[in-house]
């Protein structure tokens, strides 16, 4: 525990009991369902039993009398050393001064954990999420610590019980992969970098080669989901066109179309839809009840593609990284 000049004291808590009680007593700055959930007893007890959140990885200020002035913590893979992003930045909005240095501090230790550069996302109301109260001041709180915003994405929830999604016929085949170690992986990988409307891609291929990018995007999504839940789409030709990831990442219930992607030689034909469709029946077989999808703002064939499937946007997601 460190305190600052003017008495403020930062600190991490030392336990999961303390981590989970310090998380569960906060109040999200952002009104929206995923906030909230982010921050529910259930939940908390889920993603830390899971390694997916850990107390070092929970950084909380409090004033003199010791009363919780913020909290802000980090989320990642079961297997990283240090958290992949900062999604939970729950300050009062009166104000940036603690609030500012709280982050900071997030983001040093981060850094000092092993991810120098972490992004910090936050989730917010579907329609004009720019203009809300709380997006607003979170938002000029994170662009104090010398962040701007990356990207809106929209994301969305899919409840089983009230839907009947449209899963479109499709020819290809979908072949499970075996180990992250697979050549097919990486080769795909690279050929849904070129030309991908994803901004985090575009950002990656700014300052690295392709088969760089697409070696640590395969590594990443490896950290995060389990490589059962990897599946290449393949042609009548025998022609890798795709690749899609999903399942029951952190819940029992809750099932995560995480990536749905189509090489830049086969776009054009429908697939995203028939990729989504694929993983989308997968999850409802392996017992979700609600399946979460997520895309770009400015990817509108993906966004095409989660309507089509019958996937209604419920929030929307604000990505930040560093200024530099």
């Amino acid at each position: 525990m460190t305190p600052d000049a003017a008495g403020v004291k930062f600190m991490s808590p030392t336990s999961t009991d303390d981590a989970r009680r310090i998380l569960a007593a906060a109040t999200p700055a952002i009104d929206s369902p995923t906030q909230k959930l982010n921050l529910s007893g259930d939940q908390l007890a889920l993603v830390f039993d899971r390694g997916f959140r850990r107390p070092e990885w929970v950084w909380e200020a409090r004033d003199s009398d010791g009363r919780s002035l913020g909290v802000v913590a980090g989320w990642g893979g079961p297997d990283f050393p240090a958290p992949r992003i900062l999604d939970v930045v729950a300050v009062p909005l009166e104000g940036h001064e603690v609030g500012v240095q709280l982050l900071n501090r997030a983001i040093e230790e981060s850094a000092a954990l092993g991810t120098p550069r972490i992004e910090i996302i936050q989730f917010a109301p579907a329609v004009d999420p720019l203009m809300d109260d709380g997006v607003i001041a979170t938002r000029a709180l994170i662009e104090a610590c010398d962040y701007r915003m990356l990207v809106q994405r929209f994301r969305y929830e899919l409840v089983v019980a009230d839907s009947r999604p449209n899963i479109p016929p499709t020819r290809l085949r979908f072949e499970s992969v075996a180990s992250a170690d697979d050549p097919r992986l990486e080769q795909i990988m690279a050929e849904l970098l070129v030309g991908s409307l994803d901004a985090h891609d575009i950002a990656a291929l700014a300052t690295g080669d392709l088969a760089a990018v697409a070696r640590e995007t395969v590594a990443e999504y490896a950290g995060l989901d389990p490589i059962e839940s990897f599946f290449l789409a393949i042609d009548e030709s025998n022609d890798v066109v795709g690749l899609v990831i999903g399942g029951m990442r952190t819940s029992r219930d809750r099932g995560v179309a995480s990536f749905i992607g189509v090489s830049h030689r086969h776009r054009g034909r429908g697939y995203a839809g028939q990729l989504l469709g694929f993983i989308t029946a997968r999850i409802i077989d392996q017992g979700a009840r609600l399946i979460i999808g997520e895309t770009d703002q400015g990817n509108v064939p993906m966004a095409k593609a989660f309507t089509f499937v019958g996937y209604p946007q419920t929030e929307s997601r604000i990505d930040f990284v560093p200024a530099e």
